[in-house]
């Protein structure tokens, strides 16, 4: 199995909507900076999705790679931002455009049946082991609500799973061994946005800094509240729309703040309290975040970097 995480998919929804012609002569790599992967030939453009401090970008730091490269495309304000501050990067051939979503057709407001269904719906070590202290925290007091946890280590192809999917079997157990939790393990992407069109809320202690949130965007999208922490570009992606707490590096501030904010919004869903936020939440991102707004974005880029080729 290949690697399928968000990078992939996002990467593979815009070249379903691009044709040949708006593609030739263009090599576009997402993410991973390094001269092999430098075509002479055609116009490199690299599409960042990660953040400044991982190891795949590192070649940042050589001037030769970024002389190489004709254009970066950076997710976020945020993602540009720190790649500005870290690296010096060359802000002439520098861009943001913002992930996206396909839309749903889906009511905004969902049926509850007593029970309100939360979702987790990223990689282990971004917040999952925080989120499952909170749920434990939050079965003490309540047992109105379901968790399903969509996580592991495969979205990042069978080799990965090898080497860190062990790292992770004891998080994973006891996922399935807590009260109020399912787990559901792998699932494509197609699965996932289905599942959102049932959720009421995602519930993400993020502590990993993303650069953009392609899980938030669907959710909001998908008419979930969302419940997270102000880290990275979380504020950017998900706006005034979500419950954001302080991201604490103190793992146990985190766990209480985190359940307490998750506690108040679940009580004020079940009183109705964000129907009209919800309301105008999917409507913004339909209009915003939206892969129909986003290629067209794209499509004027590719146009402009041709135009710029064919006239110097």
């Amino acid at each position: 199995m290949n690697p399928i995480g968000g990078s992939e998919i996002i990467k593979a929804q815009l070249i379903s909507q691009l044709s040949e012609n708006e593609l030739e002569g263009i090599n576009l790599v997402t993410s991973i900076c390094h001269p092999q992967f430098v075509q002479k030939d055609k116009i490199n453009i690299v599409w960042q999705q990660l953040s400044y401090d991982q190891p795949n970008v590192q070649y940042m730091r050589e001037r030769k790679y970024v002389d190489s490269i004709d254009y970066f495309v950076y997710n976020s304000h945020w993602c540009f931002n720190r790649f500005r501050d870290h690296f010096k990067i060359p802000e002439y051939k520098s861009f943001v455009i913002k992930n996206s979503s396909f839309t749903y057709d889906t009511p905004i407001i969902k049926k509850m049946d007593g029970r309100l269904k939360l979702i987790y719906i990223s990689t282990p070590w971004r917040g999952l082991e925080v989120l499952v202290k909170c749920i434990e925290k939050l079965n003490k007091t309540r047992d109105d609500f379901t968790l399903d946890v969509y996580s592991s280590t495969k979205i990042y192809g069978t080799e990965f799973e090898k080497a860190e999917g062990d790292n992770f079997k004891k998080l994973f157990d006891l996922c399935k061994n807590t009260k109020n939790i399912n787990y559901m393990g792998y699932a494509t992407n197609d699965e996932i946005r289905e599942a959102l069109k049932s959720t009421h809320i995602l519930a993400y202690p993020c502590i990993f800094e993303e650069t953009s949130c392609i899980a938030a965007i669907e959710a909001m999208m998908a008419g979930c509240y969302v419940v997270t922490t102000n880290y990275g570009a979380l504020p950017e992606t998900c706006g005034d729309f979500a419950t954001m707490i302080e991201f604490n590096s103190s793992g146990i501030q985190l766990i209480n703040n985190f359940t307490s904010a998750l506690n108040t919004v679940m009580d004020n869903y079940k009183n109705n309290v964000y129907k009209e936020d919800l309301e105008l939440q999917v409507k913004f991102y339909k209009k915003y975040y939206s892969w129909e707004t986003r290629i067209e974005e794209w499509k004027g880029f590719l146009n402009y970097v041709r135009t710029e080729k064919e006239t110097h």
